[in-house]
């Protein structure tokens, strides 16, 4: 979850044309290693001071996990989007996190330039303004996706910390592409809008993990120890992650 990342650059194979994957060079990598990450592709984390020249190789030599990872994620989000028909424009916001579900309803308005959001008391989200405007209507849509991410999910922070005796300085919500959470060296921790979309365990190991990081910036045996105080889960709840993306709807990250 925690990477300090250096250089990040983008390349086609050239033993296999066509297949496009990105370089990021990592300060807490020890081996290079391939993941795919939703929306964005194949990412190539290597340490640094790697031969970049052996990246090439690395990536030939793993086709075959490759070719399933990405059958993987084309299966996914065409199941997602046969079992919504408006999977890029929501009828329904669940949250699995906080166990709430939000019913959109989108009510037009003449000569309005923009797209509102208003909650109403009885869970229901109406995105009122110029509705026929897909884009407009998803970036609202991600702007509350936020706001509501800083009134859940830092609350939810505060109260593992306080269960757990840890202590962070600040405290940071805001949509990123992969990464879950993170932690800086003087106690920020920053979590990813998305976890809101995620099952309540799967949410508080990322944030345990990060608050463990306030003591050991590093994943070594003796923050796993500690880890492992905290969520006896985390090695399960860390093979989740890696899928848990599936949880995400379209709309977020179109």
């Amino acid at each position: 979850m925690k990477s300090i990342t250096a250089k990040i650059s983008r390349h086609e194979s050239a033993a296999v044309p066509g297949l496009f994957y990105t370089v990021r060079v990592s300060s807490r990598a020890v081996h290079p290693r391939l993941k795919m990450v939703p929306h964005e592709g194949l990412v190539v984390v290597v340490p640094q001071r790697y031969d970049m020249r052996h990246v090439d190789t690395l990536v030939v030599r793993h086709c075959e996990w490759i070719g399933n990872a990405m059958a993987r994620i084309d299966g996914v989000h065409a199941s997602m989007d046969a079992a919504s028909s408006s999977a890029l424009l929501p009828a329904v916001v669940v949250f699995q996190c906080t166990d709430v579900r939000w019913h959109v309803v989108y009510f037009e308005q003449e000569n309005s330039k923009r797209v509102k959001v208003v909650e109403s008391p009885d869970r229901e989200l109406v995105l009122q303004g110029r509705i026929e405007n897909a884009e407009l209507c998803r970036s609202a849509l991600r702007l509350w996706l936020n706001r509501k991410a800083g009134s859940d999910l830092v609350p939810l922070l505060q109260d593992l910390a306080l269960k757990h005796s840890f202590r962070f300085e600040k405290a940071a919500v805001r949509l990123q592409k992969s990464r879950w959470g993170s932690c800086t060296s003087k106690g920020t921790i920053s979590l990813n809008s998305k976890l809101l979309f995620l099952p309540r365990p799967l949410a508080e190991s990322v944030i345990l993990h990060e608050l463990c990081h306030t003591v050991h910036m590093n994943h070594s045996a003796a923050f796993k120890q500690l880890l492992t105080a905290c969520d006896p889960s985390w090695k399960e709840h860390d093979r989740d992650l890696k899928t848990a993306w599936k949880f995400v709807p379209r709309w977020v990250e179109v």
